[in-house]
């Protein structure tokens, strides 16, 4: 009998060693299953993160005596210049942006009239919004707000190719472009952020953007600079765009290791001759969790 039950013709015995060999696997599979997890964990690739930052500008005014009113432009540089080293206002960007190149972005940025000047500059409280996403490093708007002082905010957004606007509260049908946009369209926040931890240009170029919920063609002229700031002078890449449709100009200062904007000057036009002009008055913390991409 022990033969015949050992013999390989006997059918209860290749049932009988599945059964042992199943319930040794099922408990090998118990004992190493949250190292198994574990190992499926670290295995797999990590989810998109985006790194906070927040920045906080010292804003001052300054008049350049060429505006068709000059006077008045000197005028309120003037009071500007009375609230010292500090400056006539601050500012502040918190921007979330995808720490290796590619995801959505946003950046929200509000500028304050300080002290004593708040009420007479009321005008300068500036409140705006970029939203978008980041392709291959490369950053493109899909939707904005903005608003000055007391006015309405005005709400920006991209959707199939068309640019739809409306003022915030307003009710009926949002006002949309009737000419496809450009691709790559970016906005003032945009173009000052969009260079982190990216080859920053150095020959001229052309961009779409986004000024006062109008799409301009911004002509954007790279050129290699020093500026003063902390103490130090500070290898920058400065970004002069003008457009033709439009007396305002814009220039960023971009610090060339990592793209940091340092400075940011806005000229509010042709009539006053007047610039504001931020200055960043810290390093942000975290810039470095932002992967540097190499030159294509």
């Amino acid at each position: 009998m022990t033969l015949s039950f050992l013999s390989s013709r006997n059918p209860v015995l290749p049932r009988a060693l599945r059964a042992v060999a199943g319930c040794w696997l099922l408990a090998l599979a118990g004992a190493l299953g949250p190292e198994l997890a574990l190992a499926q964990l670290v295995a797999s690739p990590p989810a998109v993160a985006s790194v906070p930052l927040r920045a906080d500008w010292a804003v001052r005014l300054q008049a350049d005596g060429k505006g068709s009113d000059a006077r008045g432009g000197q005028l309120l540089a003037l009071l500007g210049s009375l609230g010292g080293t500090q400056g006539v206002a601050t500012a502040q960007d918190v921007v979330s942006w995808p720490a290796d190149g590619h995801g959505p972005y946003r950046i929200d940025s509000t500028l304050t009239p300080r002290g004593g000047l708040a009420l007479l500059l009321r005008r300068l409280q500036w409140t705006r919004s970029a939203q978008g996403r980041v392709q291959n490093g490369a950053p493109e708007l899909l939707q904005a707000s903005n608003q000055k002082g007391d006015g309405p905010q005005t709400l920006v957004q991209v959707e199939r190719q068309r640019l739809i606007t409306r003022e915030a509260g307003q009710s009926g049908t949002d006002a949309a472009s009737s000419q496809p946009l450009p691709a790559g369209l970016i906005d003032p926040l945009t173009l000052t952020w969009g260079y982190l931890q990216r080859p920053l240009p150095n020959r001229p170029f052309t961009a779409a953007l986004l000024i006062n919920a109008k799409v301009q063609t911004a002509h954007i002229v790279p050129e290699h600079v020093t500026l003063a700031w902390q103490g130090k002078d500070v290898a920058c890449t400065l970004l002069d765009a003008q457009s033709d449709q439009s007396s305002a100009t814009l220039r960023i200062w971009l610090r060339q290791s990592d793209g940091l904007p340092l400075q940011v000057e806005l000229g509010m036009g042709d009539r006053y001759g007047l610039d504001v002009v931020q200055t960043l008055t810290a390093e942000p913390a975290g810039l470095q969790a932002i992967a540097p991409r190499p030159r294509d």
